[in-house]
């Protein structure tokens, strides 16, 4: 499954001026692992960073989003694709 946000409308990277770019996010839809992913936008080092830990430590979907995700910040995208994500598994399981 493949969970995804645009960066284009995203409140604090419209403010930032840098409101460019797309994260992707590839999960196992049977155990909801993250498996990868990929992006070009703002603060792309810090969502890797996130994500590459989440992987390494076997975090699945609802362990990351339980995460906290502070406001206004760009990281506030990868909660996004990780909301897109966990709904296109839950009706894929159901």
């Amino acid at each position: 499954m493949v969970g995804e946000v645009s960066f284009d409308n995203q409140g604090r990277s419209r403010v930032m001026g840098v409101n460019c770019g797309l994260l992707r996010i590839y999960t196992c839809p049977n155990s909801s692992l993250i498996l990868g992913a990929s992006m070009v936008g703002p603060d792309a080092e810090y969502i890797a960073h996130i994500l590459a830990t989440t992987i390494t430590n076997k975090v699945d979907i609802d362990g990351l989003l339980a995460s906290p995700f502070y406001h206004p910040t760009i990281l506030e995208g990868l909660r996004t694709a990780l909301r897109d994500v966990a709904g296109k598994i839950r009706e894929y399981q159901s």
